[in-house]
């Protein structure tokens, strides 16, 4: 029995009437660009999205014409795995009505993300209701850059190509945790890019794989994938290339162990049992994931439960017992629901692992730390323990019903941590509702700790804040005003009786002033430079004046410690260097020196510098930076507010530069950091600039380093390593889905394997590759001096040098695959190094070369910063080229621009006003 044709001819009608507009809005694209026409669009595809599910609800059941019909036909769409798309789609545009008023930007964004879903609708209503939608949506752009639309031709040409049968019988079958799913379109036909790393637990964004196929793959859990080797012709050469042929859903037994931790059981290997089986088949088969399947009405949920246990014959319901009780809590929003959500969503053992603890009395007897609660209190603004979720997730698998405060809060984090702003205006909060009372319900449900309270909003001038973080910005500058108040008594003296000596020459007028007054009236000292104008040879010039005195040398990375040892001449007993991180984690250390001196200040973030003023004890205090270059990853920005605050005699600028004596290198460096209007004439000129193509993988001179910002994609830092490594001779040794050659460039990821001889960044060759049994063995060749002593206890063999004089180590790596799938994969069991002929702009900071190629795709133009683009550049010592479209160009240099302060320090200044009455 069918609904009667007068009401289809209303759905029809409707349905068409909405497809009018979105055509005729994509018609005007030419004239009111990419960004307007995708706000247009995106109002009338709620309504185009909602009739498309009744037409199909009303081919399947009787029904008339009203909303509350509309409302049965959503919920009816969402029992049926193969139209998930739909309502998915459906449900991402209430998010989008019901939280943001989108500008032209955002809109353009999320109209790319939904071609994928409106492509789906015109093939669902042609082929299966004879319905023609969308008849120009070939007209919408999705790609400005040719040779990337021509790499995904080439792609889509081999899967069309491809024997799937023999492929799937030819395949390895190995599982991987899916990173991220990104459509592609060929033709009006879509395909997708794949990006996954191996399921172990300690992978690394370095470990990443790109693959492609023609399904639309679960990106919940871990996966089984085949995959099949092929290559492609782009830029006038063979890239190799993987394709996925088979794959299906495997989450980990472990994950489901350590799940059923949470509610008091406890099932080892659980996964392999014919329930388990059943579940992936089903997950697979649907694409649903668990907390769908967990929220359908209870007569569905019967069903797919019985229809699971009985598909591999399963005597017990281990499994979906566990299930019933969770949903329990969910349906009927107990404490802990929305923890249980999201760890269903994504099923990941160490994730879930960090959640565990006692029963909780206070999260439904959940066996779930006590950390967990504020999360499931608050999601959408807080994050779990050790992990932060992603929004798009949180959407995806929680109720968003009563959050905007906690939208409103989010925001206002996500403005301080990645914009660096500490107040954001009212108006930019004006979008989410009635902001005053949403603050204040915000306040009044945080955790009553001190950590948690610290997260307050409150106003200032119009603008917003989180307490906490303008406490540390404050506490940071009132320490650094007291330490400027007093001077070494005989400075002066003492320093103009060093530099006659000449026991250590200083060539360089401007730091000899420097030296002369940096600590005759204040004991703690700022140093301003940029990239190559000396603060390292600095830094040596303060060491040995002080030569006599305790010292403790700090930076946020290893390589900008080994920076500063390199540098400093002179070293005894009473000298330390080490990572900011270790300093102030490690509870038996030394804490009082006469002297402390932080390098790379702007990457150290507010609370770690409140805490290393805590902790340290000093006399003299040497700060030194460039605010120009890659900023902290969590908030910082005491040391560019710094010098608001302290007296022109605590402050020292470098300005005189030293890397480059090519002066037309330096005035771009100079035009940048100002961003003069004189950049593209510069550019220009100086053809620092070329459009992508070949030339990329053609070296200028040796010394050269190829920098990218992202990982994944055709210039992606995997891709482009792919491509450079195919040049290298030697022959390739397979392990797993990676290939390494002998002489391949590689650098050291964070492992804890090799502390604190081999650590995170350190750059090396591979000298000596070797299969033995289950495992693979390297010689690598290391850019660094070990001796015997260092080497003693650590997990590698020290062999001799190379021919340069370098420390050559030997390891071996154990094959993940024969680790008991029960258990987390071991450390060795890690390949702890990637190949690097390509590195990311934030690895490449304090290094530098004779000449760099940087890579800016309009794919992630939007991350480019003032601080990111300045940076890369200044890597360079003669020779640069930005590769980048026209279009991008313009882009990226109309909107980055460097941080304007002047604001923030005026209301810092309030602050200090208020702390000190």
């Amino acid at each position: 029995m069918m609904t009667n044709p007068e009401t289809i001819r209303r759905i029809d009608e409707q349905i068409l009437r909405s497809d009018a507009a979105i055509c005729r809005h994509i018609e005007n694209l030419d004239a009111l660009g990419r960004g307007a026409v995708s706000q247009d669009i995106l109002s009338n595809l709620r309504t185009f999205v909602e009739h498309a599910m009744f037409k199909i609800y009303a081919h399947a059941n009787v029904t008339t014409y009203n909303y509350q019909h509309i409302e049965q036909a959503i919920s009816f769409v969402k029992t049926k795995g193969q139209l998930k798309f739909l309502w998915r789609f459906h449900a991402y545009l209430q998010i989008v009505a019901s939280h943001y008023t989108l500008d032209p930007e955002d809109s353009e964004r999320v109209m790319l993300k939904y071609y994928e879903f409106m492509l789906k609708i015109k093939v669902l209503l042609r082929t299966q209701h004879g319905l023609d939608v969308l008849a120009n949506l070939d007209k919408f752009p999705l790609n400005t850059d040719r040779n990337l639309q021509e790499y995904y031709e080439r792609i889509a040409e081999r899967l069309n190509s491809r024997n799937h049968k023999a492929d799937k019988a030819a395949s390895t079958n190995v599982r991987y945790y899916i990173h991220k799913v990104k459509p592609f379109f060929v033709n009006q036909q879509i395909y997708y890019e794949v990006t996954f790393i191996p399921a172990i637990g300690k992978a690394s964004k370095f470990d990443r794989i790109i693959a492609f196929t023609k399904w639309d793959i679960s990106k919940y859990y871990a996966v089984k994938l085949g995959t099949v080797a092929d290559n492609i012709s782009i830029l006038g050469k063979t890239m190799p290339i993987f394709i996925i042929v088979s794959w299906e859903v495997a989450i980990r037994p472990i994950e489901i162990e350590k799940f059923s931790n949470i509610l008091g059981e406890n099932l080892p290997g659980y996964a392999g049992s014919a329930e388990g089986r059943g579940l992936m088949q089903f997950l697979t088969q649907t694409g649903f994931n668990l907390v769908e399947l967990l929220c359908f009405e209870d007569a569905y949920y019967r069903q797919i439960r019985s229809s699971v246990l009985a598909a591999f014959n399963a005597k017990v319901s281990h499994l979906f017992d566990l299930f019933d009780r969770s949903r329990e809590i969910i349906r009927s929003n107990r404490p802990g629901c929305n923890v249980l959500r999201y760890l269903l969503y994504h099923m990941n053992n160490k994730v879930i692992e960090d959640q565990l603890g006692n029963t909780n009395t206070y999260l439904s007897q959940l066996c779930l730390a006590y950390g967990c609660i504020p999360f499931d209190q608050m999601p959408f603004s807080t994050s779990l323990l050790h992990h932060n979720p992603r929004l798009v997730d949180l959407f995806d698998c929680l109720d968003t019903t009563n959050r905007m405060h906690e939208m409103l809060a989010r925001y206002v984090l996500k403005n301080t941590e990645r914009n660096g702003q500490l107040y954001t205006p009212r108006a930019d909060l004006e979008r989410f509702g009635d902001i005053d009372t949403l603050v204040s319900t915000f306040n009044r449900k945080l955790y009553k700790n001190q950590r948690h309270q610290a997260r307050r909003l409150k106003e200032r001038n119009g603008h917003f804040y989180i307490v906490g973080y303008e406490n540390d910005t404050v506490g940071i500058i009132q320490r650094l005003i007291e330490l400027s108040s007093s001077g070494v008594q005989n400075y002066i003296n003492y320093v103009d009786d060093w530099l006659a000596s000449a026991v250590h020459p200083v060539d360089c007028e401007e730091k000899s002033v420097s030296l002369r007054q940096m600590f005759t009236e204040s004991s703690v000292a700022l140093i301003y430079g940029s990239a190559g104008t000396g603060k390292s040879t600095l830094i040596n010039h303060i060491s040995n004046l002080f030569m006599n005195q305790s010292k403790l040398y700090l930076a946020n990375t290893n390589p900008a410690v080994d920076n500063m040892k390199r540098r400093v001449t002179v070293q005894t007993d009473n000298t330390d260097f080490m990572t900011v991180t270790k300093f102030i984690k490690k509870k038996s250390i030394r804490t009082k020196y006469d002297i402390v001196i932080i390098d790379e200040c702007s990457t150290v973030n507010n609370s770690d510098m409140k805490n290393i003023l805590v902790k340290a004890e000093f006399e003299l205090l040497v700060l030194v930076g460039d605010i120009y270059q890659i900023e902290a990853i969590q908030f910082g920005n005491w040391f560019s507010a710094a010098r608001g605050f302290l007296p022109t005699s605590s402050i020292n600028e470098l300005t005189k530069p030293y890397r480059s004596h090519n002066e037309e290198l330096q005035m771009l460096w100079d035009r940048v950091r100002g961003m003069d209007d004189r950049i593209v004439e510069t550019i220009a000129r100086n053809q620092y600039s070329a459009s992508l193509d070949a030339s990329i993988f053609i070296p200028a001179e040796p010394d050269e380093i190829i920098l990218c910002l992202n990982y994944d994609g055709l210039y992606g830092i995997n891709n482009i390593n792919r491509f450079l490594q195919q040049a290298n001779p030697n022959p390739a040794v397979p392990w797993g889905l990676q290939l390494y050659k002998i002489g391949d460039p590689i650098l050291f990821n964070e492992t804890d394997r090799f502390t604190p001889v081999i650590y995170n960044n350190i750059k090396g060759w591979i000298a000596g590759i070797k299969l033995v049994e289950d495992k693979i063995q390297f010689d690598i060749e290391v850019d660094k001096s070990i001796n015997g002593l260092e080497a003693r206890n650590c997990d590698f063999e020290l062999l001799p040098n190379s021919a340069s004089g370098r420390s050559v180590i030997r390891f071996t790596v154990d094959d993940h695959r024969k680790v008991d799938e029960n258990r987390e994969v071991p450390i060795t069991a890690v390949v702890p190094f990637q190949v690097a002929y390509a590195v990311s702009i934030h690895k490449a900071q304090g290094l530098e070369f004779n000449s760099v190629k940087i890579i800016i795709t309009d794919e992630i133009e939007d991350h480019i910063t003032h601080n990111i683009f300045y940076t890369a550049i200044t890597r360079a010592r003669e020779k640069l080229k930005i590769y980048w479209t026209p279009e991008v160009g313009h882009r990226v240099l109309s909107v980055i621009k460097p941080k304007d302060i002047r604001r923030e320090i005026a209301f810092l200044k309030a602050a200090l006003t208020e702390h000190r009455t």
